[in-house]
């Protein structure tokens, strides 16, 4: 399917609109004489956002000309100044309506000149721009993704850095509705679709359903299994590598062992399987079947149903209604379970002997689409296509990926592609030691932490909430050629390492569709900017001066 942005032009600016999965980027560019140094001096952009049949909202800043806040605003709002006297200076902005996109917004983009008189600007030329949500272009076919930001300004205003669990031992069974809001809103359109997935299957009473977990002690999600295996039509099989089933050092029972013990009780011993191939179960996935065990539809991405998974990692997941996708995991869950969760017998099935097929054209239903299920004897049969697909690219790469530290041609692919002038290239690589963030000027960078902003904190920014030790970019996606010829996505459990593919029961799809590339894109340079900035900030030694435009 066609990429679905939308744009307009006027006096030189030119601004285009790509919507994205409950984030829209907004990009704006000026031709050569709409800028100079005496008349023209720009000083950035203002932005306004309007829902249909309802007022018009200017686009606020953070970051003022001057220390303190604008003294229009009030007390609620005091950290803020609108975009049309602190002007955005970047040719991009992500908006991430608090009130989601699943109607038409418009955006009004003004770019502003500085007067000559301090900081004082006048206005340049604006467009006007009515984008359409693209969460639903196929009917068959959903990626959605979590928030992912709990360490962030946002959390902070909204939740004044909350935290998303019970004080104490850690269970899988804590009441969760004083985190309820909390949830809804870090957990975003990824957290929507999981439990709408799960009560379709709880609402259907003939439905038999298979979960592979990984990371499990999300109680919600734990209840919903328990309740569905106490009525008999439900399988699990759950990792049980030593981060799951053994003591850490100090002695503490991972929550999957009390989460395995609920689950088996509901389900039966006979309806449930422990176990990790040959490292991992590291599949996250629902599969609905009918009573006579016909796949339906399936729930697969990065997202753990996890409290880090869902609420405090960029995670995704993909939705897809449709028989032969279901199919595919379905005969991938019935050999695990038939086997006992061993690698060699699931070595030998057809379904781990590369890319399937699962949709040979884009459709109204569903976007050209290809999948891959391990653990494969030989990684180059899922890793060997994606290398080769990020290495002949002619536009651009966007990457958020976690932890690739075995071997493999990925990530060495793409610290190639990023040498390479004549493509744009964009990312983050998450390993055990911290975060690479990939420099605009090509370079991947040095490590940052994850640690939120907690000391030498500049006003008008406050302290974070990190969400504790782990892992905070979860997500495993490359997009090739957002903009270009032949958009390709690749996502789903796979951390992308030759060693994962070999050892781990994980999902690799190859997307290639023009608007699924959209959100990937939108989802990658969030990511990006985000922790660019906190690595810019870790060279900060003190809170004083406040950070101004």
């Amino acid at each position: 399917m066609e990429a679905t942005t939308f744009s307009a032009d006027d006096a030189g600016l030119h601004v285009v609109v790509y919507p994205g999965d409950n984030k829209i980027l907004i990009a704006m560019s000026l031709s050569d004489g709409s800028v100079n140094d005496t008349c023209k001096n720009l000083a950035g952009f203002a932005i306004w956002r309007k829902y249909d049949g309802k007022a018009e909202e200017i686009l606020p800043n953070r970051i003022g000309f001057a220390s303190g806040v604008n003294d229009q605003t009030t007390a609620e709002t005091r950290e803020w100044t609108d975009s049309d006297q602190a002007p955005f200076q970047k040719f991009r902005w992500v908006d991430v309506p608090a009130d989601g996109f699943d109607v038409p917004i418009t955006y009004r983009v003004r770019a502003l000149y500085f007067t000559g008189q301090g900081s004082a600007t006048k206005s340049g030329p604006e467009v006007t721009i009515r984008a359409e949500p693209v969460k639903q272009l196929h009917t068959r076919f959903r990626p959605a993704f979590t928030r992912g930001y709990i360490a962030s300004q946002a959390y902070a205003d909204k939740f004044q850095n909350k935290d998303i669990r019970p004080a104490g031992a850690r269970t899988p069974d804590f009441d969760t509705k004083p985190f309820a809001a909390q949830y809804a809103w870090l957990g975003a359109d990824a957290r929507a679709q999981l439990f709408a997935f799960i009560d379709d299957c709880e609402q259907d009473a003939n439905a038999r359903v298979d979960v592979f977990a990984y990371d499990l002690d999300e109680p919600d999600v734990i209840a919903a299994i328990c309740r569905m295996g106490k009525q008999g039509r439900l399988r699990a099989i759950l990792d049980n590598a030593a981060l799951h089933s053994k003591p850490s050092k100090s002695g503490v029972m991972p929550v999957e062992v009390d989460s395995a013990k609920m689950i088996i009780a509901a389900a039966g011993e006979a309806n449930v399987r422990q176990g990790k191939f040959n490292r991992y179960q590291h599949n996250k996935v629902f599969i609905k079947r009918a009573s006579g065990g016909s796949a339906q539809r399936v729930i697969f991405g990065s997202m753990n149903f996890s409290v880090r998974g869902i609420y405090v990692q960029a995670n995704n997941v993909v939705v897809v209604d449709d028989p032969t996708v279901a199919g595919m995991f379905a005969v991938a869950f019935d050999n695990a379970f038939k086997n006992n969760v061993k690698a060699t017998p699931f070595e030998a099935d057809a379904i781990a002997k590369g890319y399937m097929p699962c949709s040979a054209t884009n459709t109204d239903a569903l976007p050209k689409l290809s999948l891959a299920l391990s653990p494969h004897k030989d990684f180059s049969v899922s890793l060997g296509p994606m290398s080769e697909r990020i290495r002949k690219a002619t536009s651009s790469v966007f990457f958020a990926v976690m932890e690739p530290t075995g071997q493999g041609p990925v990530l060495s692919s793409l610290r190639t592609i990023a040498a390479e002038p004549t493509v744009f290239s964009y990312g983050t690589v998450e390993t055990d030691k911290g975060l690479a963030v990939q420099s605009p000027d090509g370079e991947m960078g040095i490590m940052t932490s994850f640690a939120a902003l907690t000391k030498n904190v500049p006003e008008p920014f406050r302290k974070e909430f990190s969400g504790g030790p782990g892992m905070h970019i979860h997500d495993k996606f490359v997009v090739v050629d957002f903009n270009a010829g032949n958009p390709t996505v690749f996502t789903g459990s796979s951390n992308l390492a030759a060693g994962g593919e070999q050892a781990n029961g994980d999902s690799l799809a190859m997307i290639e569709d023009a608007a699924v590339a959209n959100m990937f894109a939108i989802e990658a340079v969030a990511l990006f900017d985000h922790y660019h900035f906190r690595k810019a900030m870790q060279q900060v030694t003190q809170a004083e001066p406040p950070l101004t435009l």
